[in-house]
């Protein structure tokens, strides 16, 4: 078990290295962050390029055979998802029940097709972060229209470069399949094994967010982003994930202190490492989970400090809540794992009859 973890963990599948692919995507982020830095408005950039980052691993995508649907409907879901978060954040008890509910539907359609899993996850990515960080009045509008703005700069780049090539890069998170043409009220049938997924998510969202609401934990946000981010349908998925995110992070906390002890970065630097490690994480989100997690750790570290947070205290609570996020993932899956697994052997044994 833990040799076959070890090597899944570190194996790299160098055939879906795709750095042209990968260098599609830095110009938008780019951009955002020139304007913002340019302007005295690095928060606002920090947004921007937040939403272009996220939209531009829909580039990889593909939904319903096409290949730009995942990036603007990934870009309006995250829109929204943050208003509603912004909002919501107000609450505890509001926060933990609309964070339980974006996570029963992501564990609802997540077995639809790689490009809606990905989408719905960026909604409920967007969500716990936004919830983090509660506004009022047209002040909630705010995060997410920024989100908004660099999602679709994104999508406008990468597709007008498409037009000129004659064709879209390689889909890396996996092709349509016919399974994509069923309808959402098929994931919503009396399926109880496809239930049981949905609710377990909820339930894992719902103790993440919990946790880190009322223990009020330093950017605690992160226990349930991370916690659904490592969240898979399988246990030994979940597991693989989760030690893959806590070792990578790990190991990218540690890069990212070497780096801002030696460098003592500037907005301008901290804007370039921006972009390096942006470019890192589309070149091996699909090449090694592991060296994922490291850069992105990176990313996330510089693109905060660049918001004015601390890069030492970053550092810090970026490991331990990653680490509280990936145990609740694993616990919660391993007590509901004994009941999916007989749902599944009893409907095997009825289809065999």
């Amino acid at each position: 078990m833990v040799r076959q973890l070890t090597h899944e963990t570190l194996t790299f599948d160098w055939s879906k290295f795709d750095p042209r692919s990968a260098l599609l995507c830095m110009p938008a982020i780019a951009i955002a962050l020139v304007v913002g830095v340019s302007t005295g408005h690095p928060r606002q950039a920090v947004m921007a390029t937040a939403g272009a980052f996220s939209v531009g691993f829909g580039s990889f995508q593909e939904l319903r055979y096409s290949r730009v649907a995942p990036m603007w409907v990934a870009a309006i879901g995250m829109c929204i998802s943050s208003w509603i978060g912004t909002l919501a954040g107000h609450s505890e008890i509001t926060t933990i029940l609309v964070t339980a509910l974006w996570g029963f539907v992501y564990g609802t359609v997540w077995t639809l097709s790689p490009g809606t899993a990905w989408t719905a996850l960026q909604c409920v990515i967007w969500l716990v972060i936004s919830a983090a960080y509660p506004q009022s009045g047209l002040q909630a509008l705010t995060r997410g229209s920024y989100v908004l703005a660099g999602g679709l700069l994104q999508m406008a780049f990468v597709s007008a470069v498409w037009k000129i090539q004659g064709h879209p890069g390689p889909v890396m998170g996996g092709s349509s399949t016919d399974e994509e043409r069923q309808l959402l009220a098929h994931a919503m049938s009396a399926d109880w094994g496809r239930r049981l997924q949905a609710i377990r998510t909820a339930i894992i969202l719902a103790i993440a967010s919990a946790a880190y609401r009322y223990l009020a934990l330093p950017n605690g946000y992160w226990i349930p982003m991370t916690a659904a981010i490592v969240t898979k349908p399988e246990l030994r998925q979940t597991f693989q994930r989760g030690f893959a995110r806590v070792i990578g992070t790990l190991a990218g906390a540690a890069l990212a202190t070497l780096i801002a002890s030696a460098l003592r970065p500037m907005p301008w630097i901290l804007a370039s490492l921006v972009v390096i490690f942006a470019w890192i994480c589309y070149a091996l989100i699909y090449v090694n989970y592991a060296g994922f997690a490291v850069s992105v750790t990176a990313y996330v570290v510089f693109i905060l400090a660049l918001a004015g947070l601390p890069e030492t205290a970053l550092i810090s609570h970026r490991m331990l809540n990653t680490l509280l996020g990936g145990v609740v993932a694993l616990i919660v899956h391993a007590i509901f794992s004994p009941w999916e697994q007989s749902w599944e052997g009893r409907r095997s044994l009825r289809r065999s009859v």
